[in-house]
Order: C-alpha cells, then structure tokens, then sequence
C-alpha cells in the first residue's frame, strides 16, 4: 500500500453496530422472511432518491412501509415491525466504544486524516453534529448534502478530495461490498468490514503505522 495519509470510515454497520443483524432480529421477531426489512430499505427506488437528497424522509419512510406491507400482508403488522426496528436502531449508542477508541487514537497519533462517507437522507448531518460526532473527524461527507451516494465511484473522489488527499492515498472501511468494489476501481485502498472481525481492521492499520 502506498503511504497512507487518510483513512475514511462508514458510518452504518462500521462506526455504528452491526446494523444487518438488527434489522434480521426483527425480521424473525415478527416472523418475517429474513432480509424483508433491510431489502425494503435497501432494494427500492425510493433509497438511491433519498441518499442523493432527492426526496424528503417522509417520502422515503412512505416507500419502506409500503414494501414491508407487501411481504407482512397487512398494515398492522409492517408498522409494528417497522416500530421495533426503530426501536433497536435507537437503542445503539451513537458510535461502538470500540471504533470510537480507535478513531480517539487515530486522532491523537496524527498521521493521517480522518474522514466519515456515509449514505443518508436529509438532516442527518445535523444528526451527527448533535451526537457529537462530526468533531471526531476532519471532514464528514453526507450523500443526500453532496448529491452523490455510494456505490457511485465519485462520491469516493470527492471525499479524498475534500481531505485534500490523493484516492491513492486513502483507505475506505465499509461494510457493503458493492461500496468496498467501487472504491477499490477508483484507487482507494479498501478495508470490508465486520463488527466480529474487528481485530482485522486493527491489524491492518498497525501494519501501516498510523496507530501511533
């Protein structure tokens, strides 16, 4: 790997919990077939408008119970399901204490620049700013603030940009594979990552040095 001088984490699923096997936990609580609830919210029209800004969250939550309807098969049992996974995204804690520390540390060892690429819908940039955690980094790219959402190879560019940094020069940790190939085919170098092997993304920067 070339010199390392910017590392750039997601927010969903790496900074924050395994956001996946929430949303099966509520799958099979409700009886659900598994993927139901992420592919409602992953797999329509409605996600790729709303991570550009192109529609509200309202618009957005709209379409998500509507899919959900279609697999519960009533209106009661979708916004139930919906009701508690709300309720378990809600209960996790801004940022794991285990990234937060590693990003503290990254921080203070001061070898590299930070950078937070996450896709959202609009206001959660202002989200971020009230749980403390824009701070942490040196630039936080929001897709719906930008008009650009993962996979699309510029959202990467722009956020090496943004640090003032060659793609070349930067590492992406995320958890979808589809955003972990686009950011390898526009030259940034790729951590995939999983809460359980957590130990890997550790071992990884220690290789480069950028621990301190």
């Amino acid at each position: 790997m070339a010199t390392l001088q910017a590392v750039i984490f997601d927010y969903g699923g790496v900074l924050r919990g395994d956001e996946g096997e929430i949303f099966a936990a509520v799958d099979r609580g409700f009886g659900l077939p598994r993927g139901t609830l992420w592919s409602a919210y992953h797999d329509i029209p409605e996600y790729r408008l709303s991570r550009r800004g192109e529609i509200d969250p309202a618009t957005f939550r709209a379409g998500v119970r509507q899919n959900v309807i279609a697999v519960a098969g009533d209106d009661a049992r979708a916004d139930s399901a919906l009701a508690a996974l709300d309720q378990a995204m809600g209960a996790l804690p801004p940022i794991e204490p285990e990234m937060r520390a590693l990003v503290v540390r990254l921080r203070a060892a001061g070898r590299v620049k930070l950078g937070l690429l996450s896709n959202a819908n609009s206001g959660f940039s202002e989200r971020l700013r009230a749980r403390g955690i824009t701070g942490l980094f040196d630039d936080v790219v929001v897709s719906a603030d930008v008009g650009l959402a993962k996979p699309d190879p510029e959202v990467f560019r722009l956020a090496a940009r943004r640090l003032g940094v060659e793609p070349a020069a930067c590492l992406m940790i995320d958890d979808q594979s589809q955003h972990v190939e686009s950011a390898r085919g526009v030259g940034l170098h790729v951590h995939h990552f999983a809460h359980a092997r957590r130990a890997d993304l550790l071992t990884l920067l220690d290789s480069e040095g950028v621990l301190g």
